[in-house]
């Protein structure tokens, strides 16, 4: 009778390391693929180094330069936050480099989750852009900004 316990309590145990190895590698097992996970907008208690160099670049007023969707972006970063589907979004005005959509400059709007390889370029601008609307995207949080422009009449 004790061998029979045991032997069921083996294979439950088995059963359950299988399972916690199947659930948190998405790709254990023949012929699976990953299981594509969304997107987390950065949370305080943990910022991505991607998520500190946005706003170190937005608060220093700095060049950002990275890939995205294969194509090198060189852009002064206006606005950082989450869009109001729940995005990590980055505003910016594209200065140099390449676009699929049309090429720059112009404004952009990028998915944070799909910029690669972010760096601080040298170059700095001092103030925002002509035709930068803060409220435009509706970002809450709102992680970082550019002060607009105030015109005095």
């Amino acid at each position: 009778m004790r061998k029979d316990v045991f032997g069921k309590a083996r294979i439950f145990a088995a059963s359950v390391v299988v399972c916690t190895l199947a659930f948190a590698n998405p790709t254990v097992g023949e012929n699976s693929s990953p299981v594509p996970t969304p997107p987390t907008a950065p949370s305080a208690e943990s910022p991505s180094p991607t998520h500190e160099l946005l706003v170190q670049a937005i608060r220093e007023k700095r060049v950002l330069i990275f890939t995205y969707r294969g194509h090198r972006r060189v852009v002064e970063p206006h606005a950082y936050g989450r869009s109001t589907k729940g995005e990590a979004l980055l505003h910016a005005y594209q200065l140099d480099g390449t676009s699929a959509s049309r090429p720059p400059p112009g404004w952009r709007t990028f998915a944070t989750n799909l910029i690669e390889a972010p760096k601080l370029g040298e170059a700095l601008f001092t103030e925002a852009r002509d035709g930068y609307s803060p409220n435009e995207l509706r970002l809450s949080p709102l992680w970082a900004e550019v002060p607009a422009l105030v015109i005095e009449e």
